[in-house]
């Protein structure tokens, strides 16, 4: 009996071929496509803007008012008050001169010098001058940054001082500790954490 070629589950007969000589024809499987890996694209997460602090007193000693003023034109500080009796959060920001051994003595001799000339020659002093920003919680220190910097100072014993004793220079230098004192207390892990405790107690309130 003549055959004819029949595909029965993958067996090829060719025409007058027994069963026992089928050949296996198995077609090719194609090659697996390649599969990219995939890409992750880490965004960094934006930096949190520093809170505003709650209603803060402010105590100062230095340059009158010039600093208070610089601080509390940051937003961050912008209840900063002086009048706030009984806050239990305060800044307080003081100064202090400390002489050194060789100006404690130039200071001497021109005193001597301007007094015996009658302030014909001015009186020179030479200074650390020290700048402390302390806040204050219930009385107890918080955070403190202390700036210190040498200054030289001429000045006649009959002249009107603007400088709040700190000359000109030193006026200016106390003037740019200000800065420094804002990117610090952005910066700083426990009044940070102030802010945080301050607002889960007191939310601040819905716009209306």
């Amino acid at each position: 009996m003549k055959l004819h070629p029949i595909l029965v589950s993958g067996l090829l007969l060719a025409p007058g071929a027994a069963f026992g000589q089928a050949v296996m024809q198995v077609p090719a499987e194609p090659a697996p496509a390649t599969v990219a890996a995939p890409v992750t694209v880490v965004v960094p997460a934006p930096a949190p803007a520093a809170s505003v602090l709650p209603p803060v007193r402010y105590a100062g000693t230095v340059a009158g008012d010039e600093l208070f003023n610089l601080i509390q034109a940051n937003p961050r500080f912008a209840k900063l008050s002086k009048d706030l009796p009984g806050s239990p959060l305060m800044l307080r920001v003081t100064h202090s001169f400390e002489m050194t051994a060789g100006g404690k003595a130039a200071g001497l001799t021109s005193a001597i010098l301007a007094g015996s000339t009658l302030g014909l020659l001015p009186v020179v002093t030479n200074n650390d001058v020290a700048i402390t920003y302390e806040f204050v919680v219930n009385g107890v220190p918080l955070s403190t940054w202390v700036y210190r910097r040498n200054f030289t100072r001429s000045q006649n014993i009959f002249a009107t001082d603007t400088t709040y004793g700190l000359g000109k220079e030193g006026l200016a230098w106390a003037r740019s500790t200000v800065n420094e004192f804002l990117a610090a207390a952005a910066g700083d892990a426990a009044l940070a954490a102030l802010v945080e405790e301050y607002g889960f107690y007191f939310p601040a309130k819905p716009a209306s």
